[in-house]
């Protein structure tokens, strides 16, 4: 995959960031795209070497960052179904709705990249097919399943990722989400409530900035077991590139995968900073609000191959409504 097929794409300059949903220039990954066929896609994008949320341990970094690496994939997606499947870009009319994640790094920073992997920005090409399309009646796509291939230019495989969105009219959407809420007992005139501070300490989820910390009132249930409760802070700017009125898909990602780490940071007997998640699989449940409190909950068990790895079960629910679940594994970082 190496030449050839670079040479179809730009890195130097990003796309643009209406095309992939973001209000700021700076959480835009992609740098260029092209049709290979009707429901093949060709992409590439670029890693940050610093960034807000992802790679914050920016010095000291030892692989990719798998939830970037989801958020590449993400972004790919709005580029796939304006530019391919006719759904409109102007007007932003419409709502797309993450309904399944599966994500697997196939191979490790220092073994794609060898001495460079320190030295330079990384630079992917992403491979788009289509899987799966549903349409309406009429004949209009309102969903799609993607599988995405990362590789670097040279060649070397990096992560597969699966990705399952729907969409609908934002005039729907608004009427949807007027009925839930209401069902859910949000008046229209409560506010999201403030971010609490939180109890844990930064590095015990593998982090450095305590504003990047998304979980607070974590606690040991016994049996390998823990439950915390999501700490959302709408001021972030990389967790809210924009105004939204329900939980994104990539801050549930966030929460389990924090939860993921001090689960098995505490397993394993590793610093959560030796550890990363390299295998993500999630469905989407139902929409997560603002204004109500986001439980998560973990069961972490160890792998009986790897004394170095983990697998976390989790889930994510809101007044014993389960909002999302997760399988995610750990490993140490080589």
């Amino acid at each position: 995959m190496a030449a050839g097929i670079s040479a179809k794409l730009d890195f130097d300059g990003t796309l643009s960031k209406k095309l992939v949903h973001k209000a700021s220039i700076d959480q835009v990954l992609l740098t260029g795209y092209t049709p290979e066929s009707e429901k093949g896609t060709l992409l590439s994008a670029q890693l940050p070497r610093s960034h807000g949320l992802y790679c914050e341990n920016m010095v000291e970094a030892k692989n990719y960052d798998i939830a970037a690496l989801i958020e590449i994939c993400r972004q790919a997606c709005f580029v796939v179904a304006h530019t391919q499947f006719g759904v409109p870009l102007e007007g932003n009319g419409y709502q797309f709705l993450f309904q399944e994640l599966k994500a697997t790094m196939v191979s490790t920073r220092s073994e794609a990249l060898g001495e460079r992997a320190a030295s330079q920005p990384i630079e992917l090409i992403v491979r788009s097919t289509i899987e799966r399309e549903w349409k309406k009646k009429s004949g209009v796509t309102y969903g799609l399943q993607w599988i995405y291939s990362l590789a670097t230019r040279d060649g070397a495989d990096v992560a597969e990722i699966r990705i399952q969105q729907t969409w609908l009219e934002r005039i729907k959407w608004r009427e949807i989400r007027k009925i839930m809420r209401r069902e859910r007992g949000i008046s229209p005139d409560i506010e999201i409530p403030s971010a609490p501070s939180s109890d844990l300490m930064p590095s015990e989820v593998a982090r450095k900035n305590p504003h990047n910390v998304v979980l607070h009132s974590l606690q040991h249930l016994g049996e390998n077991s823990y439950e915390a409760i999501a700490r959302i802070d709408t001021r972030h700017p990389v967790l809210f590139d924009r105004s939204t009125e329900h939980i994104y898909a990539m801050i549930q990602i966030e929460v389990c995968r924090q939860m993921a780490l001090y689960a098995s940071a505490k397993l394993l007997g590793i610093d959560a900073f030796e550890l990363e998640v390299w295998k993500c699989d999630s469905s989407f449940l139902t929409v997560g609000e603002l204004h109500l409190p986001a439980k998560v909950r973990a069961t972490v068990r160890a792998d009986a191959l790897d004394a170095h790895r983990a697998f976390v079960s989790l889930t994510i629910s809101q007044h014993d409504v389960q909002v999302s679940v997760f399988e995610v594994g750990v490993r140490r970082i080589v």
